[in-house]
This record gives structure tokens, sequence and C-alpha cells, in this order.
């Protein structure tokens, strides 16, 4: 240790000492506190005086019961508000040279502000108020992070390409799907179309073999007619009687009259 922080940590010891108010009301505002290793978790705590304050007023704070205090603060003057809470405090602070950066205390209410988290910060951790006999605790659970990046940016970068490739992959499917029902609909309309004109063009081969059929008959029966009034018109010949004559030869004895005869037919 430098000899700088030895003469900080002296003053800091006999600030304690000395700078001991018994009117400093202390009251921790989570117990307990939740917290994600790598990040940042604050242990909120306020105090405010009773009566007049003597200070300086010194403020420190320990990890589970030790002696070596993390972070000290000594307040050399605070302007007291409504209820004796104090504001716009001028203070010293003395962290822990291992916990240089990660600690932090504020004089205006007391609390600790922890950075850069890690497992081995779990634990209960006190506070006290100069040579008071108050000493408040704050229990500290701390739980890993679930994912962890290397590049955060490059995980978000790769997160919204598989979204936008999610988008496009879907887009593309119902764009499929609609080219494929507006196929089958064209498809189902150019068969009904062609079944309806097959109907038309049946029927209408129907209609002239019909008509056809129909002309036929009507021309048989008008020659029908026609042959059937020719015959009632025309006279039919009226037979005439005609005599026709056979010769018949028959003999005859001896003596009799040969001479043919002729008989009527």
């Amino acid at each position: 240790m430098s000899s700088g922080q030895r003469c900080w940590s002296l003053g800091s010891l006999l600030l304690l000492l000395l700078g001991g108010n018994l009117g400093v009301l202390i009251e921790i505002h989570q117990d307990p506190v939740n917290g994600t290793v790598g990040q940042s978790v604050l242990l909120p705590v306020s105090y405010r005086f009773a009566g007049a304050p003597r200070f300086p007023v010194a403020i420190s704070w320990t990890f589970n019961n030790s002696l070596d205090r993390l972070v000290t603060c000594t307040v050399q003057n605070c302007s007291l508000g409504a209820g004796g809470a104090p504001s716009n405090c001028s203070a010293n602070c003395f962290p822990k040279p291992t916990n240089n950066s990660r600690a932090e205390l504020f004089p205006e209410n007391g609390s600790l502000l922890l950075r850069d988290l890690r497992l081995s910060d779990s634990g209960v951790y006190s506070v006290t108020f100069g040579q008071s006999s108050q000493i408040k605790k704050v229990f500290l659970t701390l739980r890993e992070q679930r994912v962890t990046p290397q590049h955060p940016s490059e995980a978000g970068t790769v997160e919204q390409d598989y979204i936008h490739y999610c988008i496009i992959g879907i887009c593309s499917l119902i764009s499929i799907l609609l080219l494929f029902l507006l196929f089958y609909c064209i498809r189902r309309r150019g068969a009904a179309e062609k079944q309806k004109r097959r109907v038309i063009k049946q029927h209408q081969v129907s209609s002239v073999e019909e008509s056809h059929m129909d002309s036929t008959a009507e021309g048989d029966m008008t020659t029908i007619y026609a042959r059937i009034g020719d015959t009632f018109e025309q006279p039919q010949p009226t037979p005439t009687a005609q005599s026709l004559y056979a010769t018949v030869t028959s003999p005859r004895p001896p003596g009799l009259d040969t001479r043919p005869f002729h008989h009527p037919v």
C-alpha cells in the first residue's frame, strides 16, 4: 500500500472514531437484492438525521462481516431537507484498492453501487454510520447470464438476418401457394368453359340433326301426299270386252264334217 493510501485509511479511521453521531436513522429499501453476472446492481439505503448533525460523518460498507471495508465515505457537510434528509453533500471517499473501479458509495443516501458483478460478489453487505450501533445488512444474490455473446452487435445482426430470412421464406411460400391456387382456378375455369362449349356444340348438332330429320320427314310426307293425289287424279283405264276366238279341231268319224269349229272365248 502506498503512503498516500495509508494516510487516507488512517484519516478515515480517525473520522469514524471522532465523527460518530447517534442521531442517524438508517433505512433499507430492498432486501434481498438480485443481480446478474457482468452487470451492475444498486444496494439501496437512505439515512436522515434525527437532530442537529455533527459533521464529519463516516459511512462504510463491508462484505460478509469482514473487517476489510469495501468503501468508506466521510461526509464533511450536507444540506438538510425535510425530515433531516441530507442533500448536496461534500464528502471524501476511499474505496478498497482491489475494488477501485467496481464499488461506488453515494454520500447523499449511503447506497452502494457495484459494477461488473462476479459470482463471488454474492453474499451479505453491511453498512454502518460512524460509531453508531446500527448496522444494516443487505443480501445480494447473483445469477449468470443466459447468453453472453462476445460481440453483441454481431449477435444482433445474426438475429436480424435470421428474422429477415424467415420473413423472406414465408413470403415466398405464400407466393408459391397463391400462384398454385391461381393456376388451379384458371385450369378449372378452362375445363368448365371447354365442357360448356362441348355441351353447346352437342346441342347445336342435335338441333341440326333434328331439323334435318324433320325436313326429310316433311319432304317424304309431301311426296307421299303428292303421289296419292296423282293417283286419285289420273283416270283408270276401263277394261273393254274383246272377243277371242280359238280354233279347235277334234277328230271325228269318217263321213262327218271336218271343218274347223270356232268357239268364242
